[in-house]
């Protein structure tokens, strides 16, 4: 699988100045034409962050939350879309269809110190393979860099060839062990040249 990091990608909040993770907003293009929008998550997002849970296969929540899960609770949709872009940062894929706007996928971090954070990321079954992973992973890069977060850690199971195929492709310098089936990453995000 080939995949390639956008490169006419435009956050209306970057520029000279510092990047406001909480109004995030880029437009970008998939591979296949389709436009979608990566913005900030917000408290409102709540039903359709349960509809993209919900788009999600069993095999791909065990492969996000490394366990089954059923449904996102109460506390789950607070804790995922009530933010405060800087401890914990998320962003949301959306793709208008079907007269409504839809989350397609998800990426965030929750910074585990002051230069590193954990990512995580989930794309809907019906577009993985088309980038939407690898751009979340280059937004969210861009405003952890500028929030002075040098690394990304994640925890992928050994066998989401999905997310280690984005990873490996993300350009970034990567250190990796392996223990009981999952695959530890440590990323060097400010080295790639990606942000």
């Amino acid at each position: 699988m080939e995949i390639a990091l956008p490169t006419e990608s435009r956050a209306e909040s970057e520029g000279d100045a510092a990047i406001e993770a909480a109004s995030y907003i880029a437009r970008e293009i998939l591979q296949d034409g389709t436009v979608i929008t990566i913005r900030a998550i917000r408290p409102d997002d709540k039903e359709r962050l349960l509809e993209h849970a919900r788009g999600l296969s069993p095999e791909s929540v065990y492969h996000r939350f490394m366990a089954f899960k059923r449904d996102l609770s109460v506390d789950d949709l607070k804790k995922f879309t009530e933010l405060d872009f800087n401890q914990h940062v998320g962003l949301a894929a959306m793709l208008s269809e079907d007269r409504g706007e839809h989350i397609v996928g998800v990426g965030r971090y929750i910074r585990t110190s002051d230069r590193r954070a954990e990512a995580a990321f989930s794309v809907v079954d019906r577009l993985q393979g088309h980038g939407i992973g690898t751009i979340l992973l280059s937004h969210l890069s861009r405003i952890a860099t500028d929030s002075g977060i040098d690394e990304f850690e994640a925890n992928v199971m050994g066998d989401n060839v999905h997310m280690l195929d984005v990873l490996a492709a993300s350009g970034f310098k990567t250190r990796r062990t392996y223990d009981s089936g999952i695959v530890h990453l440590i990323m060097r995000i400010n080295d790639s040249g990606h942000t």
